[in-house]
């Protein structure tokens, strides 16, 4: 899908991207309060080519700090939510598992069926995971640590994570987990109309209503 009113180099740019962009893997930021953090997790998501990132922000407001960003969130979709429960709900109608993030986990990373689609729930600065998103998840996992640190700065922790996913595809074949043509083409247009037209006519966020 080529469209004149974007350079060849443009068309070149989408069609690979899109190629390569998955929903098999999302992740899920429950109230976080930097918005350093929000903008570092959104940006490492779409390098990594995941499409989707959802966010909770019932205790804290979704902020972005657009310096941080670097344009990353107009590439993907951001779905926003006032109520951690309907996030859980939609996460589950969407078909994805639950795989939670937690220092007090016993598996790691390592160990989590990843041939399933699963969403990656990352946990508030301060206090981590809120006790129902705990009591809700499929698995409860860690990202392997050595040192006396308790724990990872989240957006760090997500890079590793990112990280971690995409050795998985690349083993097993990243095509298997990419967009079927349809919803690569839909996305490209979708890309096109944000990229001439901007995100404020074509917004890349996302809010559910309740």
């Amino acid at each position: 899908m080529n469209f004149p009113d974007l350079t060849d180099r443009r068309n070149e740019l989408f069609a690979k991207a899109a190629a390569e962009r998955t929903k098999h893997f999302c992740l899920v930021l429950e109230d976080f309060y930097d918005a350093h953090n929000i903008s570092a997790v959104i940006r490492t998501s779409e390098v990594f080519g995941l499409q989707e990132v959802h966010i909770i922000e019932e205790d804290n407001p979704y902020r972005v700090n657009k310096a941080v960003l670097k344009g990353s969130l107009k590439w993907l979709n951001a779905f926003v939510y006032k109520k951690r429960a309907q996030c859980l709900e939609r996460i589950r109608e969407r078909g994805y598992k639950i795989a939670v993030a937690s220092t007090h986990a016993t598996k790691t990373i390592h160990e989590l069926d990843l041939s399933v689609p699963t969403a990656f729930y990352l946990g508030a600065e301060f206090r981590g995971n809120h006790p129902d998103t705990l009591n809700a998840a499929d698995e409860k996992f860690i990202i392997p640590q050595y040192g006396i640190t308790e724990s990872l700065n989240v957006s760090v922790a997500a890079g590793v994570l990112l990280a971690n996913l995409d050795a998985f595809l690349r083993v097993q074949g990243r095509e298997k987990f990419v967009l079927s043509r349809d919803e690569q083409e839909a996305l490209i247009l979708e890309w096109r109309n944000r990229h001439l037209f901007g995100g404020e006519k074509y917004s890349p966020v996302k809010r559910e209503v309740l």
